[in-house]
C-alpha cells in the first residue's frame, strides 16, 4: 500500500467551501465533517498524516480556537499562522506547505502528496517532488485550481460538491474504517 500525506491549505480551503455553499465559513465549519473529507480523498492509501496549514488575524479568536481544536483530529498537525487584519493575502501558509513537502519527500516519508491547494504557487514545489519519484495529486474546485497545476499534478481531484460532507461530527476514532 503506497504511503500518503495530505498538505491542506486550509486558509485557501475555507473561502472556496463558502463560495461553493453559498454560505459564510463559521455557518460550516462545525458541520463539515474533514476527517470523511481526507479519507475520501486518499481512501486507497496509507495516510501517515495531515499537515492541516492555516493564518487568521489577530482578532479572529472563533476561528483561532477552531483551528487549534483541529490539532486533535487523528493525524492532523496543525500549524497557525498570524496574519494582519488589514492583508487579505498570505504566503506563510503556501510556503509552509511547499517546503513540507520537498522535505518529507527527501526523507522518503511518503509516495503519494495529496495537496489540498488550487495555488499556482506550489507548482515549483510539486516540479521538486516528482525529481523523488513521488506522484502529486492536486485536490480543489475546478474554479479554484489554476490550470498550470492542474498540467503538473499528477491527477486531480475536483470538490465541486462538499454537501456530501456536511452533517454531524464524524466520530474520529473510526477515522480509517468505513
Amino acid at each position: 500500500m503506497k504511503r500518503s500525506i495530505i498538505f491542506w491549505d486550509f486558509s485557501n480551503f475555507q473561502i472556496t467551501l463558502s463560495r461553493l455553499l453559498n454560505r459564510p465559513f463559521a455557518e460550516i465549519a462545525s458541520s463539515f465533517d474533514y476527517a470523511a473529507f481526507a479519507r475520501a480523498i486518499q481512501s486507497e492509501h496509507d495516510l501517515i498524516k495531515i499537515y492541516f496549514a492555516c493564518s487568521h488575524g489577530y482578532n479572529e479568536n472563533e476561528l483561532a480556537a477552531f483551528y487549534r481544536s483541529m490539532d486533535y483530529h487523528p493525524f492532523f498537525y496543525v500549524r497557525i499562522f498570524d496574519r494582519p487584519m488589514n492583508k487579505t493575502i498570505e504566503k506563510q501558509v503556501d510556503v509552509y506547505l511547499a517546503t513540507q513537502m520537498v522535505a518529507l519527500a527527501y526523507e522518503n516519508v511518503y509516495d503519494i502528496a495529496f495537496l489540498v491547494s488550487g495555488d499556482e504557487d506550489f507548482v515549483p514545489a510539486i516540479e521538486v517532488v516528482h525529481q523523488k519519484g513521488k506522484i502529486v495529486v492536486a485536490v480543489a474546485a475546478e474554479t479554484a485550481m489554476s490550470r498550470l497545476l492542474k498540467r503538473r499534478a499528477d491527477r486531480f481531484i475536483l470538490i465541486d460538491d462538499p454537501k456530501t460532507y456536511l452533517h454531524k461530527p464524524y466520530y474520529y476514532e473510526n477515522f480509517l474504517k468505513s
